[in-house]
């Protein structure tokens, strides 16, 4: 396992590194990460969001200091521009982004299976209070009075148990 801890900081609350810090880590030449994020096939607006290309300073001979091209990224840039790399702590990290992937996907399976429980339970009261209500006018009434809680529960449960697809991609659009 790598320990990212080592170059990603955190600048307000957004995690960032940078070029410099992922050339070190990589045990690659500063020049070759700054040409791996030019080349990186993304879309303007992605890199706009992930990458800033900037100044920093680099010591010199005798105390002087030089202006190189730096480009700072967020947790999302870093990773695309990691998938890209190869060696084995590249692959540690795709091990990582991978784990935490799965992670998350059983966290929300097990999130949709306890809404299905609700669900199936919420119909199975639907079913037995409208068998109840053909028995007689008082079991009428009284399905009535149970019928807008039934199709409200149903709603909420229904618009819990559906992912927001477009709604995630506008947020990171």
């Amino acid at each position: 396992m790598s320990d990212l801890s080592e170059f990603v900081t955190l600048s307000d609350t957004t995690l960032t590194t940078d070029s410099k810090r992922v050339a070190k880590h990589f045990n690659k030449r500063h020049a070759d990460v700054l040409r791996a994020i030019e080349s990186l096939e993304c879309s303007a607006a992605y890199r706009e969001r992930n990458f800033a290309l900037t100044m920093g300073d680099v010591p010199g001979p005798k105390g002087a200091v030089r202006q190189e091209p730096l480009h700072l990224m967020t947790k999302d840039g870093f990773v695309f521009l990691v998938m890209g790399f190869r060696g084995a702590k590249a692959a540690a990290i795709k091990e990582q982004y991978i784990e935490a992937f799965n992670a998350m996907a059983d966290q929300l399976q097990q999130i949709g299976m306890s809404l299905w429980d609700k669900r199936l339970e919420l119909e199975k009261r639907d079913a037995t209070s409208f068998m109840w209500a053909s028995f007689g006018s008082k079991r009428m009434l009284e399905r009535r009075r149970e019928l807008p809680n039934i199709k409200e529960t149903r709603d909420r449960l229904d618009h819990e148990m559906q992912p927001s697809l477009l709604g995630a991609a506008k947020e990171t659009a």
